[in-house]
């Protein structure tokens, strides 16, 4: 199967590069131990180190040298020109028994990598290699940079089973293949990935040597569900009471939403936020922030995607709302009556409910007046909903709008502030 490949941001020069190539068969074999690593040769990396047998290993293997002066730098963020470096050395050690791709005098260290890697398909443009790597792209160059044939299965993962990274990732292949051949394992009991964070030379140096040395990777079980605690613990930073504000300043409304980007753009009921003229959203550790504007909604599906005045937030993944099954247990994290936060659980009654034209989830965790908004999760605390309303003549009869219908909607580059939507209205 043709593999995804990484798209980064554009920065635009293509440099020469010169390949030197050994004939050898492809394979593991022609990653050989040099041996060369003695005691003491890096001042930062201490024999009880947790990493410290992996750096051994790919510094005997000739896939990194250090940082200069005696020093690895086991906690320091991998740059983007030190991930595809250490990519296109696998590679080529891989098909060729060397990792010598020689650089251009006068030149950074990884130009010559880089055009490498976008002439062989590891890449597909130049970025600004200067900066950090995520372990998202780090996992992503492993795998365009190997055949599948070294992903080779041990371990059993579910697709939806890793919780932070969910089906429509332009990693998210990748990173499953590296949990399935056991070179991924997670940074918690759960599994958790954390694609979106910066990947540490000591994380990098493992995961090369479970790349590489088939014996060294590591069998993984993730939970087929994680606790309601938990849910709560990891997901409440990035769920807010809204409150809804008339010209005159006085209170109109109560709902909920939540963040699902770090910049700040978040999802609720359009009907929440749509006669409103100002709106003020209250984080869990009891900070507010000025609702922006719209910057995209549906009226069908009464969604509405809301740009929200605060920087660097917490935000919640979505889930494949289209897996969600009749009797799937759930939870809801909301602000009924203006309680913010609050938690219940249930499960989903029914996943095709439809009400005037529109399809909803029908679901039993209690939810009030506030709650219009809030995010609904599987076991694994994803989001797989957004709490919209109540059937008042009977008890528990609640519907959620399916997560996939958020992916639908076409954010725009502005905002419409809440008093035009209103007067467009």
């Amino acid at each position: 199967m043709r593999k995804a490949i990484i798209s980064m941001l554009a920065a635009g020069i293509l440099l020469s590069h010169s390949v030197t190539t050994v004939s050898a068969a492809a394979g593991f074999d022609n990653f050989r131990s040099s041996g060369n690593f003695t005691t003491g040769q890096f001042r930062d990396v201490g024999g009880a180190d947790w990493f410290a047998g992996y750096v051994e290993s790919v510094y005997n293997h000739g896939l990194v040298r250090g940082r200069g002066d005696g020093l690895f730098a086991p906690g320091g963020w991998l740059t983007l020109g030190e991930a595809v470096t250490l990519a296109v050395r696998m590679r080529h050690i891989y098909y060729t028994g060397s990792s010598d791709v020689t650089a251009a005098a006068g030149r950074a260290f990884y130009t010559a990598y880089a055009d490498y890697a976008l002439d062989n398909g590891i890449i597909t443009a130049h970025g600004d290699y200067r900066m950090p790597a995520t372990r998202a792209q780090f996992a992503k160059l492993i795998y365009n940079a190997l055949p599948d044939e070294v992903f080779s299965e041990i371990n059993e993962i579910a697709d939806g089973g890793i919780t932070d990274v969910v089906s429509d990732s332009s990693f998210t292949q990748a990173v499953y293949a590296l949990y399935r051949a056991g070179i991924l394992a997670g940074a918690d009991k759960y599994g958790t990935f954390f694609p979106n964070a910066h990947i540490t030379r000591a994380e990098a140096a493992a995961i090369m040597v479970r790349t590489i040395a088939p014996a060294e990777r590591v069998n993984v079980s993730l939970p087929a569900q994680i606790s309601a605690e938990t849910i709560f613990e990891r997901s409440a930073g990035a769920i807010f009471m809204l409150e809804m504000f008339d010209a005159l300043g006085r209170i109109t409304r109560i709902g909920s939403g939540f963040f699902i980007s770090s910049t700040g753009l978040a999802v609720t009921n359009l009907h929440v936020v749509e006669f409103a003229d100002n709106a003020i959203a209250t984080l869990n550790n009891g900070k507010s922030f000025p609702v922006l504007g719209v910057s995209a909604h549906c009226r069908i599906n009464n969604l509405a995607i809301i740009s929200i005045g605060v920087d660097a937030v917490s935000y919640l993944n979505l889930a494949d709302s289209d897996r969600v099954e009749t009797g799937d247990t759930i939870f809801n994290i909301g602000s009924p009556q203006g309680l913010v936060n609050s938690i219940t659980e249930g499960i989903i009654s029914n996943t095709s409910r439809e009400i005037d034209g529109s399809i909803y989830f029908q679901f039993t965790a209690a939810i009030s007046f506030g709650s219009g908004g809030s995010p609904v999760f599987n076991r694994l605390g994803q989001v797989i909903g957004v709490a919209s309303s109540s059937l008042t003549d009977g008890q528990n009869l609640n519907l959620a709008v399916p997560g996939n219908l958020i992916r639908a909607l076409e954010v725009s580059d502005y905002y419409i502030a809440l008093g035009d939507l209103h007067r467009m209205s």
